[in-house]
C-alpha cells in the first residue's frame, strides 16, 4: 500500500489501517474533527503502525493531551521494523515537535529528498512561523515554494502556500490559492482560517462576517471538534467586534474561544483570549477581572514568558484587567536571566502595557517606538499580532 502524497510504501498489513491513517493525515492538515479517533482505530488494527503512532503523537501534543509520550514511544519502537523512509519520517516529525531547533537542519534536508511529505513540511513551517525571527515570513514562504513541484494541486498545500503568501504581503496570490483550496475541500478549517486571516489583514471586517457565517452555516456540524474550530469562531467574533457588534462578539468569544470553551491548543488559546480581551480593553477603556479559566491558562503557559508572542498575550490579559500587579510579575520574570527566548522584546511589550495601564502613555509610546519592523515580525505568530502591537501604539499616541 502506498502513501498517497509521497508514493512511498507503507509497512502495514491492514489496508483499512492504511486508509484510516491517510484520512487522518488529511484531517490533521485540515484541522478538522476526528483525526485522533481515526488514528486510534488504525492502531487497533495495526498496533505496530509507526506512521500512525507518530501522527497520533502530533495530534496529542498539539492539543496538550495527557499521556502523549505513549504514542511517541510506540512510534519510535515500531519504526525500528519499518522502512528507511518511514523511520526517517518518524524521526524528523517527532524531532520537530520535541526538539525543533536541533532538528531544523535535518528537517530541511529531509524535505529536499521527500518534498511531498506535507505533514513534516507543515510542522517545519509552523515552527518557523513561531520561532523564525525577523526573516520568518520569507523563510516560511520559501519552504512551501521549495516543495511546490511535488504538491502543486494538493488542497492542503495550496492552503498553506496561500496563507504564507498572504502573510508575506502577496494577498492577491494568497487569496487565489486559499480559494482554490476551499474549492477542493470546502470543509477544511485550516483553509477557511487562512482566508479569515487575509480578510482581517485587509481590513475587510464586513466581508469576513459574511464569509465566516456562510461557511459555518454549511460546515459547522462537522467542524465542532476540529482543533481550529475555536479559532475560526474567534475570527468571526473579532470581525463582529470590528463592525461594532460588541455584544455578539463577546457572546461568541465566551461560547467558543475562552480557555474553558475552545477546541484549540494552549498557544492558540492564549492568542485568542489575550488578543480579544486586550483589543476590547484598548478600544473601550473598560478593565474587567480575569475569569478563573484565563488565570489558570496563564499559569499553563507561564514557563514560556521569554517568548515575545507569549509575553504579549499574557501581559495583554493582565492589562485588560487593569492588573498592575500581574504586569509587574511579568516584568520580574523577564528580568530573571533564566527567562530564555527573546527577553528584551518581551520586556518592551510588557513594560509598554504596564505604562499604558498606569496612564503613562508617552513612556509606553516611546518604548514601542524602539521596536523595529523586523523586531515586530520576530514576535512570532501572524500579522494579527503585529496589527495588535500597532493598535496599542496608536492608542498610546492618541492619549498622549
Amino acid at each position: 500500500m502506498l502513501e498517497t502524497r509521497t508514493g512511498n510504501t507503507l509497512t502495514v498489513e491492514s489496508a483499512q489501517a492504511a486508509d484510516l491513517y491517510q484520512k487522518a493525515v488529511d484531517l490533521i492538515l485540515g484541522s478538522e474533527s476526528g483525526a485522533a479517533q481515526a488514528l486510534d482505530r488504525a492502531l487497533e488494527l495495526e498496533p505496530a503502525f509507526a506512521l500512525a503512532a507518530a501522527a497520533r503523537y502530533c495530534v496529542a501534543k498539539d492539543v496538550g493531551e495527557p499521556g502523549a509520550e505513549i504514542y511517541r514511544a510506540l512510534a519510535e519502537r515500531a519504526s525500528l521494523a519499518a522502512s528507511d523512509w518511514e523511520r526517517e519520517h518518524v524521526d524528523v516529525l517527532i524531532g520537530i515537535i520535541d526538539q525543533p531547533g536541533a532538528t531544523l537542519a535535518k528537517a530541511q534536508t529531509y524535505i529536499e529528498t521527500t518534498p511531498a511529505d506535507l505533514l513534516v513540511v507543515s510542522q517545519l513551517a509552523g515552527y518557523l512561523l513561531f520561532y523564525g525571527g525577523p526573516h520568518k515570513l520569507e523563510a516560511v514562504l520559501n519552504v512551501f515554494e521549495s516543495v511546490e513541484g511535488a504538491l502543486s494541486n494538493d488542497w492542503a498545500f495550496l492552503a498553506r502556500l496561500g496563507f504564507a503568501a498572504s502573510e508575506a504581503g502577496q494577498r492577491t496570490r494568497g487569496r487565489e490559492l486559499l480559494e482554490r483550496a476551499l474549492d477542493i475541500r470546502p470543509q477544511a478549517l485550516y483553509s477557511i482560517h487562512g482566508l479569515a486571516h487575509l480578510l482581517h489583514d485587509e481590513g475587510a471586517a464586513e466581508e469576513s462576517v459574511k464569509v465566516l457565517e456562510d461557511w459555518l452555516r454549511v460546515h459547522e456540524a462537522g467542524a465542532r471538534e476540529g482543533q481550529m474550530y475555536g479559532h475560526v469562531q474567534w475570527h468571526l467574533a473579532l470581525a463582529e467586534w470590528q463592525v461594532g457588534d460588541r455584544e455578539a462578539a463577546m457572546r461568541r468569544y465566551l461560547a467558543y474561544c475562552a480557555p474553558s470553551t475552545t477546541t484549540c491548543g494552549p498557544i492558540l488559546t492564549l492568542a485568542d483570549c489575550g488578543g480579544f480581551l486586550l483589543r476590547d480593553y484598548l478600544k473601550s477603556g473598560q478593565a474587567s477581572p480575569l475569569q478563573t479559566d484565563v488565570l489558570e491558562h496563564i499559569e499553563r503557559v507561564w514557563g514560556m514568558m521569554g517568548h515575545p508572542f507569549v509575553a504579549l498575550h499574557v501581559a495583554g490579559l493582565y492589562a485588560s484587567a487593569g492588573d498592575l500587579g500581574g504586569l509587574q510579575r511579568c516584568e520580574r520574570a523577564l528580568l530573571d536571566k533564566a527567562a530564555g527566548g527573546n527577553p528584551d522584546v518581551s520586556l518592551a511589550l510588557v513594560s509598554a502595557l504596564r505604562d499604558f495601564v498606569a496612564g503613562d502613555y508617552q513612556h509606553a509610546a516611546r518604548t514601542l517606538a524602539t521596536l523595529s519592523p523586523s523586531a515586530r515580525i520576530g514576535i512570532g505568530g501572524s500579522n494579527v499580532e503585529r496589527i495588535l502591537v500597532d493598535l496599542l501604539e496608536t492608542q498610546c499616541n492618541a492619549r498622549n
